[in-house]
């Protein structure tokens, strides 16, 4: 007996070395741009980095492992452009932010689809309290700020994968579909965690080669 397939998006993971993330946090550094009017998270500094990264070479370096996920993890509708070889970007970040996450402060379950099409989370800094007083949850896990990624309902009995919790590190990078629910626990203490998020949306290039590519088909 085997497994045919699982259901629901796919999240992937990916690394920034030491050099990029500390240049990803020195953006972070420089923006006045507050953001907190457009964000849901319940946490006080949101500040807007789009230009700044844009402008960026660590741009070039997050835009090729957005589009990776595309070519090695999911295209959805998108793969038979993906198998045409395009020779331009497919995708373009249309927002760029960072959380500064402090004691009690975290993100509400949301999601982006109102607003992008692949999502990309990145830490920068990390610096989480061991001293702090957390709780634990019903697996006897230790809430220390951890991300969530969720899909699909309860079931019956248990069955089936409905989230999956990670504890990011220093560097770590998650890129998954704007549709697909994801929220922060809080941090603790004198805990510190800074999270990048950016907004990417398919060019119009890659949506005029799809539409033309669909119309060749009919």
């Amino acid at each position: 007996m085997k497994v045919l397939d699982y259901f629901g998006p796919k999240v992937a993971k990916s690394k920034l070395s030491e050099s990029d993330t500390q240049q990803l946090f020195d953006i972070c550094q420089k923006s006045s741009d507050r953001y907190n009017h457009k964000l849901l998270g319940l946490i006080d500094e949101e500040m807007g980095i789009t230009e700044l990264l844009r402008n960026s070479p660590l741009y070039k370096i997050i835009l090729d492992e957005v589009t990776a996920y595309l070519t090695e993890i999911d295209a959805g509708l998108w793969k038979k452009v993906i198998d045409s070889d395009p020779k331009f970007d497919l995708l373009e970040m249309q927002d760029a932010w960072y959380n500064k996450q402090v004691h009690m402060e975290y993100n509400p379950p949301h999601d982006h689809r109102h607003s992008a099409d692949l999502v990309c989370v990145i830490f920068p800094k990390v610096y989480i309290d061991d001293s702090a007083n957390y709780y634990t949850n019903y697996e006897h896990v230790r809430q220390e700020g951890q991300l969530t990624f969720l899909y699909g309902e309860h079931t019956k009995n248990d069955f089936g994968k409905k989230q999956i919790t990670v504890k990011p590190e220093e560097g770590d990078m998650f890129i998954f579909p704007a549709t697909l629910g994801h929220y922060t626990a809080p941090v603790l203490g004198d805990s510190v965690r800074y999270s990048v998020s950016c907004n990417f949306t398919f060019s119009n290039l890659a949506q005029r080669l799809l539409r033309k590519i669909n119309s060749n088909e009919d």
